[in-house]
């Protein structure tokens, strides 16, 4: 329902109305996903995003639907093609077969630690993409971990937003570029 199809004095389909976007966004109860599907979710634009530029390809390992949902959202808005993986297994799988220009790693995922994800990209692939950590976890020693095992960035969900994070996401790129050509 659209909020033009309401009728004077329609409340109640008014409500239905406004309702709409948040069951759009968010799981529904008893649901064990978001809107987006299974174990690998991809949206996959033209190549271009509307800007005319060439699309970043954005890996977003996250298995919290919610929150892979939002990030999915203001990223594809933004202009990036994103691929969501909810596991380590299929997210490092998915990062050998698509080339991402960019990671983001959630720690806390159902069957592997990020942390072991990200010492795997840093030993058997010596030209990975960038790779920044979002995670619940703002302790300093898990902090330092992530960093000297390569992590570009270490950010704490509570402490950013989809669209600071959307902003980041080309200097991030920029910035592996420059750390990793020769002096």
């Amino acid at each position: 329902m659209r909020v033009g199809e309401v009728g004077p004095g329609d409340s109640a389909g008014l409500t239905a109305a406004l309702l709409q976007p948040v069951s759009y966004w968010f799981p529904g109860p008893g649901s064990s996903e978001g809107r987006l599907g299974p174990v690998l979710r991809a949206s996959f634009l033209a190549g271009r995003n509307r800007r005319g530029r060439e699309q970043i390809h954005v890996l977003l390992i996250e298995d919290d639907p919610a929150i892979a949902d939002m990030y999915q959202v203001q990223l594809e808005y933004d202009g990036y093609r994103v691929m969501v993986a909810t596991t380590g297994e299929v997210g490092y799988a998915s990062m050998l077969g698509s080339r991402p220009d960019i990671v983001l790693l959630d720690l806390l995922l159902p069957d592997r630690s990020g942390l072991e994800i990200l010492a795997d990209i840093k030993e058997q692939l010596p030209n990975h993409p960038p790779v920044v950590i979002l995670s619940n976890y703002g302790e300093p020693a898990m902090m330092d971990r992530g960093i000297s095992l390569g992590a570009l960035e270490y950010l704490v969900k509570s402490r950013v937003t989809p669209a600071s994070v959307s902003q980041s996401i080309r200097g991030w790129i920029e910035q592996a570029r420059r750390r990793s050509e020769p002096q």
